[in-house]
């Protein structure tokens, strides 16, 4: 992509620029036609309707390359994993494909997320990890063109195998460049081996925006690397006698009197330590520490894909295992 691309813009609205005067983005009412690798673009300039956000039409980096088009209509780009509609892609600096986004509506009282999911396509994907179908906000590449992530329409749940078994996930999961599973948002908490014991693995407060990082992490090797959990308790024992508890927290709601809200504690490995993160941080040398942990369900399911009544189960026939 040209690096004067902003200089010949036409039907500029209103700009945003960059302290040397360049435009960072702007907002425009004529078409412009945007020559990139993976084809011509056409950046937002029509009337706003139900759907359509008031927002920057083409964005820049400050070298004058581009960096996001909110496109016009819905428009086909070629992607390494295949063809995809998108109304919103982005761009790294050096013009290669990082993000799309098939829908760009904006949710309002006029138009619900109801009415965006029937505009939502399923789409078919084959990994090593994992054969499914369903509906996505978007892809996040690599500049390399692989996969770096995909965030999942929210209520979609799929199945992913891993080194500990069949994993329900929601919200989306990430990958190493190479691509091995690195991170997946669990369905609900199940229940992981790791260096210290075995650990519950869930986080409720997981917004979802994308899936980029997620609260169960694996190494390269498939090992768990970090987790959150909400119902898991370590007791440390240090070789001092000291003692020790890790938990989640319970913490009122800042702007709603009465409302608690639960806290995960984030644990992570590195080589022979384990790193705890609530309210404070400790680090402890496993070889030198003994640990008790205490799982407490909660009433939700404490291990991982369940499949004991076919009858009222249709994940494993959407995702291709039966």
């Amino acid at each position: 992509m040209s690096s004067n691309i902003r200089e010949n813009l036409s039907g500029i609205v209103s700009a945003f620029c960059f302290e040397n005067g360049s435009i960072r983005e702007c907002i425009l009412c004529e078409e412009n036609v945007i020559k990139t690798e993976y084809g011509d673009l056409i950046p937002k300039y029509g009337e706003d309707e139900v759907r359509k956000k008031y927002s920057q039409s083409i964005s820049f980096y400050e070298s004058g390359k581009v960096k996001s088009i909110y496109l016009e209509s819905s428009t086909l780009i070629k992607t390494p994993l295949g063809t995809f509609p998108a109304e919103l892609v982005t761009f790294y600096e050096s013009g290669k494909l990082k993000r799309i986004l098939p829908l760009n509506g904006k949710l309002s009282g006029y138009w619900s997320q109801e009415d965006e999911e029937k505009l939502c396509e399923e789409f078919q994907f084959h990994f090593p990890f994992g054969s499914f179908k369903t509906k996505i906000i978007g892809l996040c590449f690599y500049e390399s063109g692989n996969l770096k992530s995909m965030t999942l329409w929210p209520g979609e749940t799929i199945i992913l195998k891993t080194n500990h078994g069949l994993l329900p996930v929601r919200i989306g999961f990430s990958l190493y460049e190479n691509g091995k599973l690195k991170s997946v948002e669990p369905a609900y908490e199940i229940t992981v081996p790791t260096s210290i014991g075995e650990l519950t693995a869930f986080n409720e407060n997981t917004l979802g925006i994308n899936a980029d990082c997620n609260s169960l992490v694996f190494t390269e090797g498939g090992n768990i690397q970090a987790l959150c959990t909400s119902n898991s308790n370590v007791a440390i024992f240090e070789k001092d006698g000291s003692f020790e508890t890790m938990k989640a927290l319970v913490k009122p709601d800042p702007f709603e009197e009465g409302v608690f809200s639960l806290i995960p504690l984030e644990i992570s490995f590195e080589g022979h330590y384990v790193k705890f993160s609530s309210d404070k941080t400790r680090i402890y040398d496993i070889n030198t520490t003994r640990f008790t942990i205490i799982n407490n369900s909660g009433g939700k399911p404490d291990s991982g894909l369940s499949c004991t009544d076919c009858s009222s189960c249709s994940l494993c026939k959407k995702n291709n295992y039966i």
